[in-house]
């Protein structure tokens, strides 16, 4: 179980877009698709396969070639074939939304007519099974149509017939959902059949959704006509639906096409549905469409992905335009028009930072920086480092909500030019180098890359002093044996700036440092920085909120276990958990901590009330079948089974193909201890595993061997999770306390 909470950064893409540079010239336009201003040198192959260490050149180079060439088909079957088998894998880990949104990147890439059965690739079948089934379960029949449309192609002949079968259920349940009104049932197939061009992207599909909007609009216009002839009355619902149609259906019918890239057809459609209204038409959309036909280049596409995005202003409406559910179309729509824009020239900043923003958000982030090096290389401009830099640190962090270690090292890597670009820019760039550097240290001690962790850590104090990288070099050093040099490390670390100003990480310092020395056997100078944590966290208690406090109050609870005020303890983890009630994250953590200490103390009473807890903020599955598996493991240590919530949650979770069904399995008796240690992959698997089975030992009555178990563990490359922590306080017994009295400081 992850110990480590790692920071978040969030960023936005107007910052890029408030530079206002100008692209590079473009040249006089080739054809349909116009001469790119900048050949982007290609880095993968076409005619191969797709590796995961591929993908995010394999990504930049396809969104480099040119539409409908024999080498965008080439390098699409690839990239989509490797994105589809990612989907699978994230359905399998029960990662749904990552696995949603990666479906939705991979057909996002795919215009109208390109779509092959290889391109689906080995894992297509069970990708767009479990997507499928997942949209039919959400009630999503625009989405679930587009599944199970482009399942029918890879499924086995005997599962024809099923798939028929939701077809045709869906079709019916649209039909009967639409309401009651002729305006409202044409919106209702309009909007299904635009969420379906949404994920697949056939030909039928593009002709459905235009034929919809279309019989929509006309529907709307006859509406329209009526009332001024006739004065006739129409409902409510039935009039909102006819404003949607006038208001929206022009920009939405440009949508479908340049869904596709298509601004030929974007253009001819426009101008078709602007003979039956000319008012329905936005003047600058249909301005901007004939740009980029007349002469396709970078500005042109670019203005044409502003103008589209769902919520602009634009000069000729004066409030913000509603496109409701049509809404996810306009940001595909824009999203495409941006890759247009950056293929014509991938040294222009915004078009870029555009695609790699979305890159992230599609599942495909480690893309990211491959997208932002043209334009990082080419501008030399701190701000657009400092971009790259921000959006290669969020790709990583998704990537680690994910548990997808090796996705956030891709990304680390493919941000090699932006590191060196940094670098050359000598302490001008926010984000930091430094910065990337150092998370990328967390997360392998996270993953229990030890030595790669330390390199790296190295490496982001070689360019920025941080206390926190220190704190982490001394966990290292101490792991390693090297008291001396972590204490020293430590030290340093309390006078860096960033330690300076965060109390919690200020105490954070000072309880290891307190932890070594005590350690060490010197209870009596392992007091002071305990003293000092607890009062600089009583201080800062009362000028946080939410999240923050919630943190300070469970570091003030360690520090007052550290002193054996165990009932003070527990009052500031009531209060941790009031502090952000309505936040899993923090919940989560409060209340493994509130589980985890009564664990380490024996004390079942205050374990089951702490998983009850669990159960009633709803915490995830791999947050309560760990509080679970210790409860269960204090139960069967007093022979207690008056009470079968551990189990019943154990047992539930058992089947599940993660890690987390293996250490259900084990907690319920499923799974010896040994066949555990053996199933672990990883090294942070391992790690729990030799906890567990240390554990198994010490309920079966071997206390020898249990303690030699948890030496192993405490000596693993596992120190970021929270069974080391416990194997650690375990063996230190009473000696983990330094006794009172406890400073007065104020506390509550």
């Amino acid at each position: 179980m992850a110990l480590s909470s790692l920071p978040t950064m969030r960023f936005a893409l107007p910052v890029l877009l408030a530079l206002s540079l100008a692209a590079a010239a473009c040249g006089p336009g080739r054809g349909r698709y116009g001469q790119p201003a900048h050949h982007a040198e290609r880095v993968t192959r076409a005619d191969v396969a797709v590796d995961d260490d591929q993908f995010p050149s394999a990504v930049r180079d396809l969104l480099a070639s040119e539409p409908q060439s024999k080498e965008r088909q080439q390098r699409l079957t690839g990239v989509v074939a490797r994105q589809m088998s990612r989907v699978s894998s994230r359905f399998k880990a029960k990662n749904r939304e990552n696995a949603v949104s990666s479906f939705a990147g991979a057909m996002f890439l795919v215009r109208a007519g390109e779509l092959t059965t290889e391109m689906l690739g080995p894992h297509g079948y069970d990708a767009l099974k479990s997507a499928s089934d997942e949209f039919a379960k959400r009630g999503d029949e625009g989405r679930a149509r587009a599944a199970y449309e482009m399942l029918m192609r890879v499924a086995p002949p005997k599962e024809k017939a099923d798939i028929k079968g939701h077809l045709d259920a869906i079709s019916a349940w649209t039909r009967d959902t639409a309401g009651n009104g002729s305006m409202q049932t044409a919106g209702a197939l309009e909007a299904a059949a635009v969420t379906r061009l949404l994920l697949e992207p056939s030909v039928e599909a593009r002709d459905d959704a235009v034929a919809k909007t279309l019989d929509f609009i006309d529907k709307a216009i006859q509406v329209k006509t009526a009332r001024r002839a006739r004065g006739m009355q129409i409902t409510r619902e039935e009039g909102l639906e006819a404003v949607r149609a006038l208001e929206t259906g022009s920009t939405v019918l440009v949508a479908i096409y340049l869904r596709s890239g298509d601004a030929h057809g974007a253009l001819a459609a426009l101008e078709k549905a602007n003979l039956k209204d000319p008012q329905m038409t936005r003047p600058e959309l249909m301005g901007a469409l004939k740009a980029v036909v007349e002469r396709p280049d970078t500005d042109r596409w670019l203005e044409l992905a502003r103008m589209l995005r769902p919520g602009q202003r634009g000069p000729a409406r004066g409030d913000e335009e509603d496109f409701g559910r049509d809404s996810d179309l306009l940001r595909v729509a824009s999203f495409v028009s941006a890759c247009e824009a950056y293929r014509l020239d991938s040294t222009s900043p915004e078009p870029a930072a555009f695609v790699a923003t979305t890159l992230v958000e599609l599942g495909m982030g480690e893309a990211a920086p491959a997208i932002l090096a043209d334009s990082v290389k080419a501008q030399k401009d701190p701000r657009i480092v400092g971009f790259g830099l921000a959006v290669t640190i969020q790709a990583m962090l998704r990537a680690l909500d994910a548990e997808e270690g090796d996705s956030a090292r891709r990304s680390f890597k493919a941000a090699e030019p932006l590191l060196g670009a940094a670098d050359a820019l000598k302490g001008k760039i926010q984000p930091s180098p430094a910065r990337l550097y150092a998370l990328m240290g967390e997360i392998e001690i996270r993953e229990g890359g030890l030595d790669a962790a330390r390199k790296l850590l190295d490496a982001s104090m070689e360019r920025e002093r941080s206390g926190a990288v220190l704190m982490n070099l001394a966990r290292l050093d101490w792991h390693a044996g090297n008291t001396k040099e972590a204490l020293e490390r430590l030290k340093n670390a309390l006078v860096a700036d960033d330690v300076a100003k965060d109390p919690a990480l200020r105490a954070e310092v000072l309880l290891i440092t307190s932890d070594i020395t005590r350690e060490q056997g010197d209870a009596s100078a392992a007091r002071k920085p305990l003293a000092d944590a607890l009062r600089d966290l009583a201080k800062a208690r009362a000028a946080t909120e939410s999240d923050d406090r919630a943190r300070v109050e469970r570091l003030i609870s360690r520090v007052l276990d550290r002193f054996g005020a165990a009932k003070s303890a527990e009052k500031a983890l009531e209060r941790a958990l009031e502090a952000a009630p309505r936040d899993k994250r923090q919940a989560a953590a409060t209340i493994g901590q509130i589980v985890g200490r009564a664990f380490v103390r024996g004390d079942l009473a205050a374990a089951r009330e702490g998983l009850a807890r669990g159960q009633v903020a709803e915490l995830g599955r791999e947050d309560i079948v760990y509080d679970a598996l210790w409860v269960h493991l204090l139960e069967r240590q007093h022979r207690d089974t008056k009470d079968p919530t551990a189990e019943r949650i154990l047992v539930g979770a058992s089947d599940d193909p993660r890690w987390i069904g293996k250490i259900a399995a084990f907690g319920a008796g499923k799974l010896k201890a040994s066949d555990l240690v053996a199933a672990a992959q990883t090294p942070t698997q391992k790690t729990e595993a030799l906890f567990y089975a240390a554990i198994d030992r010490k309920v079966a009555g071997d206390v020898k061997g249990a303690d030699e178990g948890l030496k192993q563990v405490i000596s693993s490359t596992g120190l970021d999770l929270v069974e080391f922590g416990l194997a650690r306080e375990i063996l230190g017994g009473g000696r983990a306390q330094v006794g009172g009295p406890v400073p007065e400081v104020g506390l509550p």
